[in-house]
């Protein structure tokens, strides 16, 4: 007579692959978790421009909200009841660089970014405008539009500047009265020099 025997090893082998995937799933609640908390708490949508940060070059971002408030580096908080503001200006290597005898770490690319504190139903446009061009090529730069909480990447766009003063609308994004982007275009439309 033949004996059965019976062995553990499957339902070791399945539950092995259930706590793999438990660790996996929670890491990745974990990191989307801390992209979130990094994000200042009272935002809920951000246009970050950033380009090279070897680049003498010097991008300002632009933003004009649906309320109809403009902001840039002359008008950082948009006027009376604006719920954007630029946060941070950046001036090329004037502004991101470090003397020659200090020794340290800095980041790899100028950054400038707008925070919206709330939207209202409409279009927001984004531009990007050359203020001074001190590097012989052109400069390529990236504009990215990110909801906060739930952290998304809605929109990424890069565009390539070659000389002062141009100016670019990077892209137009439509919210509806709920905080959502319901759509996008890229009309072009000139924002500096149009503070009343």
């Amino acid at each position: 007579m033949k004996r059965k025997y019976f062995t553990f090893k499957p339902f070791i082998d399945v539950l092995f692959c259930c706590l793999l995937m438990l660790v996996a799933i929670l890491f990745l609640l974990k990191t989307q978790e801390q992209k979130t908390k990094m994000r200042p708490p009272n935002v809920l949508y951000e246009v970050i421009l950033t380009w090279d940060g070897a680049s003498g070059d010097d991008l300002d971002l632009w933003v004009q909200s649906a309320s109809g408030h403009l902001v840039g580096f002359n008008r950082r908080e948009g006027g009376h009841g604006s719920l954007v503001s630029l946060d941070h200006d950046a001036l090329g290597l004037r502004n991101n660089s470090l003397g020659e005898a200090v020794k340290g770490k800095i980041v790899e690319f100028h950054e400038e970014k707008v925070s919206f504190r709330g939207v209202v139903e409409g279009e927001n446009i984004v531009n990007v405008h050359v203020y001074s061009k001190r590097d012989d090529g052109p400069v390529k730069c990236t504009v990215t539009l990110v909801k906060i909480k739930p952290f998304k990447q809605v929109i990424k766009k890069e565009t390539v500047f070659a000389e002062v003063g141009e100016e670019k609308t990077i892209f137009r994004f439509v919210t509806d009265a709920e905080a959502n982007v319901i759509g996008t275009n890229e009309l072009q439309t000139k924002l500096v020099n149009s503070i009343q």
